[in-house]
């Protein structure tokens, strides 16, 4: 069997994190070297076809490699979607074939069936803005129709397509994505239709496995905490090569500290992932957040927060996490409930922030940008810019010292 893994695209709901996706690294590896992994352990050998962008196809090349994966790697030119994706491979599909995508954390095993194509569909107890399967009555795995966002009170079914679609004949597929057009993204799910019209056997199981889809950036604290959660060290806490922990300072598992890391004097980690080289300088608290390389910080509170890499925290400054009225964060730009009670910052790469700033929960802030001291951070800031608080007036007058409270303690004690 041919696993076909969609590892291109380009992420438009992911901003500010400008990483692929299945780049994105977790315990020190890059998300996609986990799933292909466990693809590997789950379902045994097979040829992998990698579906990669022209940025990321030398890396993905060599953790396949690292692997030591039978596989081929194509590049998908521009993002026109998953049916433009497979399209880009189809010279090498042939015979039985599974499609998944590159970054969604599932547990797939073998199924078997009789039908020209297996559906795996998750049921779901409240709306999910994605593909519902509806079946055949009175035949439960018999796929009568794929609805797209049908929007909430309209579902078919409570049964969420996943990406995880089995074909007993890939070349079959290819036929089906190059007859059907539309101007929309959606010419996959179209070739799914016309194969159900033209009464193709398509089938559906119930998935009830782990499923963690990585479309908004927040979900990387879904993620995140998977894999903390996978740490099998008796206090759920990995150390890597080169690091260093000072006095003082305490690690809550899980937890995970990579290469040459340093938490420092009187810090507290706490069921985070700090990946390669950040500093966590004197009594710095770090709370359930994902820290990307490189980062470094002194005397902060970091919560609930996504950092890309590369940020520098001046002493003082503090990541809000949590509403007043305790209702769940929202992202202002669209709109977006993000469903999480707690969130903090989410920001690019090469971030500053200066002392005593702070930033209210959910803002996001793009790469390379700079907010000075003092400065409240309640909106989100575009790529490379700068955010000051202008100190509009202050006056200087002679002053006489005079003996304060604390130097009549003093005295008191002598």
């Amino acid at each position: 069997m041919q696993i076909i893994i969609l590892a291109g695209g380009e992420g438009k709901r992911m901003w500010p994190i400008q990483t692929d996706k299945c780049l994105i690294p977790f315990l020190g590896k890059p998300l996609i070297y986990h799933n292909l992994l466990k693809i590997r352990e789950n379902l045994g050998t097979a040829e992998f076809i990698i579906v990669a962008t022209p940025q990321n196809k030398n890396q993905v090349s060599e953790i396949a490699q690292v692997l030591g994966l039978k596989f081929s790697v194509v590049a998908q030119q521009q993002p026109k979607g998953m049916a433009d994706a497979l399209l880009s491979a189809k010279d090498l599909i042939n015979g039985e074939v599974l499609v998944v995508n590159a970054e969604d954390i599932l547990d797939l095993t073998k199924v078997e069936t009789n039908g020209d194509v297996l559906l795996r569909g998750l049921k779901v107890n409240k709306y999910f803005p994605g593909g519902y399967i509806e079946n055949v009555k009175g035949q439960n795995s018999k796929v009568k129709s794929i609805v797209e966002k049908p929007g909430e009170g309209n579902e078919p079914s409570d049964l969420v397509k996943l990406v995880a679609d089995y074909f007993k004949d890939g070349k079959k597929l290819i036929e089906y994505l190059e007859k059907v057009s539309s101007e929309n993204d959606d010419v996959y799910e179209m070739a799914l239709g016309q194969m159900i019209k033209d009464g193709l056997d398509i089938r559906f199981s119930k998935y009830d496995g782990v499923w963690l889809p990585l479309k908004y950036p927040w979900h990387i604290l879904d993620i995140m905490k998977y894999f903390l959660d996978k740490i099998e060290t008796e206090d759920k806490v990995l150390i890597e090569e080169g690091a260093k922990v000072f006095e003082g300072a305490v690690i809550k598992g899980p937890c995970y500290i990579g290469k040459n890391c340093i938490v420092g004097n009187n810090s507290i980690v706490r069921e985070s992932n700090l990946e390669e080289g950040c500093v966590t300088g004197f009594s710095s608290d770090i709370t359930r957040s994902y820290i990307g390389a490189n980062c470094w910080f002194h005397t902060n509170y970091i919560g609930d927060s996504v950092i890309e890499g590369d940020l520098g925290m001046g002493s003082g400054a503090v990541l809000a996490n949590l509403r007043l009225d305790n209702k769940t964060i929202t992202i202002k730009e669209h709109g977006i409930d993000t469903g999480r009670s707690k969130l903090g910052l989410i920001a690019g790469i090469g971030v500053r922030i200066g002392v005593n700033a702070s930033t209210m929960p959910g803002v996001r802030v793009g790469s390379n940008c700079l907010i000075g001291p003092g400065v409240v951070l309640k909106q989100d800031l575009k790529e490379n810019k700068k955010i000051t608080l202008k100190q509009e007036s202050f006056e200087i007058e002679d002053y006489q010292a005079s003996q304060t409270s604390y130097d009549q303690f003093r005295d008191n004690l002598k």
